[in-house]
């Protein structure tokens, strides 16, 4: 098998470890971790690991290839699919074969977050509409800091959390959508 990104390179084995099977390329450093491997690993790695926070993860670059890649398995097209939860980079999928593509460090990083034992579940719809709707809300959040500023903004997130815990919550909502107030 060739390696998707650098298209002659011949991927080879990698000594086994407590990840799945998998094939490496010399010159990209990418991995391919055909369909069963992943599979077999996984019901082998036992319970599904807790999501460690952003600052936990490894910090390692990763160049994201940006063109489309054919399966080396299969020939098939890759789809991509982005893995959000603070990770800025997408994971390959072969569509027929159900291989995976990891350019270099990227299973270090999902393996540095507990998120390897979730790449299966980054193609689902739940998971690309729960990415969709966290940037959304960056999105918004960022807008409203621009809109108002770092240090009023610290005192908005105050004030909501106060209100949010306050027994009256709905009576001062309330007032404070009266406009004759």
């Amino acid at each position: 098998m060739k390696c998707p990104v650098c298209k002659t390179i011949v991927l080879h084995s990698l000594p086994q470890d407590e990840s799945p099977a998998r094939l490496v390329c010399d010159s990209c450093g990418g991995q391919w971790i055909k369909s069963f491997q992943y599979w077999k690993w996984l019901k082998s790695h036992g319970e599904n690991l807790p999501e460690k926070p952003v600052d936990e993860g490894a910090q390692l670059l990763v160049d994201d290839s940006a063109a489309a890649m054919l399966c080396p398995e299969c020939g098939q097209i890759l789809m991509r699919r982005r893995v959000g939860h603070g990770v800025d980079f997408r994971i390959d999928r072969c569509v027929a074969c159900g291989g995976f593509w990891f350019d270099q460090h990227e299973w270090d990083i999902l393996k540095s977050r507990n998120l390897h034992d979730d790449v299966h579940f980054i193609f689902s719809a739940a998971w690309e509409h729960r990415i969709t709707q966290q940037e959304r809300q960056e999105a918004q959040n960022r807008w409203l800091e621009n809109a108002v500023g770092d240090q009023e903004m610290a005192r908005v997130r105050e004030f909501k959390k106060w209100l949010t815990a306050h027994p009256s919550r709905d009576v001062i909502l309330a007032f404070l959508r009266d406009k004759d107030e």
